[in-house]
């Protein structure tokens, strides 16, 4: 049997880490512990199986014929300290075997501590839920929602933000001029909904390819227009208006 090794267990996380990194290291380093804790078991096996060999050696060179017994004794000799050297590196090697589970136990303890000061939630039966800081900003919980996608997030202001919504409500009872912050990148999907109410001028952001090459024409009361990200631009139409 090869000597076994023993991986260093990844960087523990601390609370002074942002939710993100703390959650990444954590992650890291609870899923390190079980290859630790299998590592350690090998390594005491390890030596259990040395002290044995060493031991069946020492009785070999005791039963020898009376015939060699000096021989017979310079072998004993050598075995009785090779079992003594191995019984030592026996018990050496169990007092660290023994240190290296009460650090995992503490590592695993502290690791629980500081997810439970962070406020992260339990990972159970939390699969496929997306992470989100709490409202009152006192730490992080699992939803089933994504603020984005959230159809209650309105905006009254020019600048449309489209990493926090993906729907708007913007009044146009005055001239506005929109833009647009947070577009997707080339290889990402989405599609933003605006909702317009009143009828003043809207000047809208270059580029978008608006249907049939004509740019909205607001109705009376309201109008909703639909943009689909294609990767390269804009592309454009009304959905209603009355």
């Amino acid at each position: 049997m090869a000597t076994p090794t023993i991986t260093p267990l990844p960087e523990a996380p601390s609370r002074q880490n942002s939710a993100g990194t703390f959650a990444t290291q954590a992650d890291n380093f609870m899923a390190a512990l079980p290859q630790f804790g299998d590592e350690m078991n090998r390594a005491i096996d390890y030596v259990g199986d040395q002290a044995g060999a060493a031991a069946e050696s020492a009785q070999r060179a005791t039963t020898n014929g009376a015939a060699q017994v000096e021989l017979a004794a310079q072998k004993s000799t050598s075995a009785s300290q090779s079992a003594q050297a191995a019984a030592q590196q026996a018990s050496t090697s169990k007092t660290h075997a023994d240190n290296s589970k009460a650090y995992r136990d503490t590592a695993q303890a502290a690791a629980a501590a500081a997810q439970s000061a962070a406020g992260l939630p339990a990972l159970a039966g939390k699969g496929g839920l997306p992470l989100v800081v709490k409202q009152d900003e006192s730490g992080v919980d699992y939803s089933g929602s994504l603020r984005r996608y959230d159809l209650d997030l309105a905006a009254t202001n020019s600048t449309l933000n489209l990493e926090a919504s993906q729907v708007f409500r913007v009044d146009a009872a005055v001239p506005r001029t929109l833009a647009f912050t947070g577009t997707p990148a080339a290889t990402r999907a989405m599609t933003v909904v605006i909702h317009i109410t009143g009828k003043s001028n809207i000047t809208w952001p270059a580029g978008i390819q608006w249907n049939n090459n004509q740019i909205p024409v607001l109705g009376n009361a309201w109008t909703t227009v639909i943009l689909i990200w294609v990767g390269e631009g804009w592309v454009g139409s009304v959905g209603a208006r009355a």
